[in-house]
């Protein structure tokens, strides 16, 4: 039973800590304002830099949609392809 509770207490860190990111941008460097980058938990989302020095901003794609990164756009879901997701030059 204890063994089942630690178990659990670790996988349960381990999810909010890669929750966390997300592939979220730090938006630190000049080159990664006005970017976007996947959410790399929820296709139908993505990050969007606005301002320097400001962690990016969740997006969501319109209904019916996933955001496809080598498009830089939200698509259909028939023709959304996984890819990995990539890490952002800063991530938050």
């Amino acid at each position: 039973m204890k063994t089942a509770f630690a178990l659990f207490a670790v996988l349960a860190a381990i999810v909010v800590f890669v929750n966390a990111d997300a592939g979220r941008s730090a938006c630190k460097d000049e080159s990664e304002i006005g970017q976007t980058y996947p959410h790399h938990f929820d296709p139908a989302k993505y990050w969007h830099c606005e301002t320097l020095g400001t962690p990016a901003t969740e997006v969501d794609c319109p209904k019916g949609l996933a955001y496809m990164h080598l498009l830089k756009e939200c698509i259909p879901w028939a023709s959304y392809i996984w890819k990995k997701p990539e890490m952002p030059p800063t991530v938050y």
